[in-house]
């Protein structure tokens, strides 16, 4: 009795002071303080892109001359470098922070696996005692009173086994919550890695866009002014024209009483994949031109000649081919909008016909001096815009 007692003792005392905190304790806390570390390092770089964008703006705000652009575009792509290090560094800090939840998600199944290791050696010794007839007890005690500390003593141990079963619980609870985290931080891994292949996109774009420019000016600020003065004229000829031929197209469809294009859905599809992110927003505080108009849509990087994709199934109001000037498709649609789909070094459809949603309309240009690319262009991209009642609308409100 002794013997059994001595030994169910020890495995109380083995339970209660088992604590999966302290199992591996060490080295997530390493994690932990490697992660606080990177951390800090992104926001200190964060303050330095903020000096960076505070410069941008303040030179996008003055006269626009060759040097000061050139001085932008330097500026951007210090910007974009310091970006970069900045998703390198939270690439780095979410994987930490897996190996920190995989190796507390190892504790937290490795404290089940011993608790419940003990609870069943607890169950075989309450077993055993249970399966003696109540006579076999009494004669095996030497007294009442041992009778009675053994009744005790296995009240003490089916406490002990509740108390370590909702333990087990509350682990298992525990776990399951743990188990999403890293769920969520491998999606967040994902996303990481997507980011900052968008960044290095983007850091080539800009950097092209430099050797771009100097290529089309030979360092030349009056060639650069006479660039400067044809791209800002073609654009406001284009805008406007677009506005016009838009209303004019809407009317005499509206005559001829044809509801065919009311039949069409305007569930948007991107018409190019934007695997590389976007080199321009919609109202981009950053481009180039801002100080004589907004960008009124999207730029998407894409090798020169991808095809372009209708947007939504619609009407060609007009499929522009400028030469070597600047090329662009505008589809009409219902409810008010329409699509422009600018930079095309190919058109595959004609103005006044139906077009399907996804249907290849174009290919992709904007490399300079290459077919209907249009002046100071940045290098191969797709420019897309979306309008409603005419009127240039941001199409990441629109796209899925």
């Amino acid at each position: 009795m002794l013997k059994t007692r001595s030994l169910a003792a020890s495995l109380l005392t083995a339970v209660l002071l088992f604590t999966p905190a302290s199992l591996g304790a060490q080295t997530i806390d390493d994690l932990n303080s490697q992660i606080k570390d990177k951390q800090q390092k992104i926001d200190e770089i964060k303050k330095q892109v903020e000096a960076y964008q505070s410069a941008i703006a303040q030179k996008q705000a003055e006269a626009s001359t060759l040097k000061k652009q050139l001085s932008i575009l330097d500026d951007k792509i210090a910007q974009t470098e310091l970006d970069i290090k900045v998703k390198e560094l939270n690439l780095n800090t979410i994987t930490l922070q897996i190996q920190a939840v995989s190796l507390d998600i190892g504790g937290k199944e490795r404290d089940i696996t011993d608790k419940k290791s003990k609870i069943a050696e607890i169950l075989r010794q309450i077993n055993q005692t249970d399966q003696r007839s109540l006579l076999e007890i009494i004669a095996l005690s030497s007294s009442l009173g041992q009778y009675f500390d053994q009744l005790n003593y296995l009240g003490e141990l089916q406490r002990t086994l509740q108390k370590n079963l909702n333990e087990v619980q509350t682990i298992k609870t525990q776990l399951e919550h743990r188990q999403q985290d890293l769920n969520n931080y491998r999606s967040q891994l994902i996303k990481a890695k997507n980011d900052l292949q968008s960044a290095k996109g983007q850091l080539d774009d800009e950097q092209g866009t430099k050797q771009n420019i100097l290529k089309q000016t030979r360092l030349s600020e009056s060639k650069y002014q006479n660039l400067l003065a044809q791209a800002l004229q073609e654009q406001e000829k284009a805008n406007n024209d677009i506005k016009n031929l838009e209303q004019e197209v809407r009317r005499r469809l509206q005559k001829q009483g044809s509801n065919r294009l009311e039949q069409m859905d305007t569930n948007f599809i991107w018409p190019v994949n934007p695997y590389k992110g976007l080199s321009t927003y919609f109202h981009d505080p950053t481009y180039i031109f801002r100080r004589y108009f907004e960008h009124p849509g999207i730029d998407i990087p894409q090798p020169q000649g991808s095809s372009i994709k209708a947007a939504a199934a619609g009407y060609v109001a007009i499929a522009k081919d400028a030469g070597l000037g600047y090329s662009y498709i505008m589809i009409i649609h219902k409810d008010g909008l329409a699509t422009v789909y600018g930079h095309v070094s190919r058109i595959d459809v004609a103005a006044d016909n139906y077009v399907s949603k996804g249907q290849i309309i174009g290919a992709v240009g904007g490399t300079p001096g290459t077919r209907g690319a249009g002046r100071l262009t940045t290098g191969p991209h797709l420019h897309f815009e979306i309008r409603a009642s005419g009127i240039p609308v941001n199409p990441l409100d629109y796209l899925p």
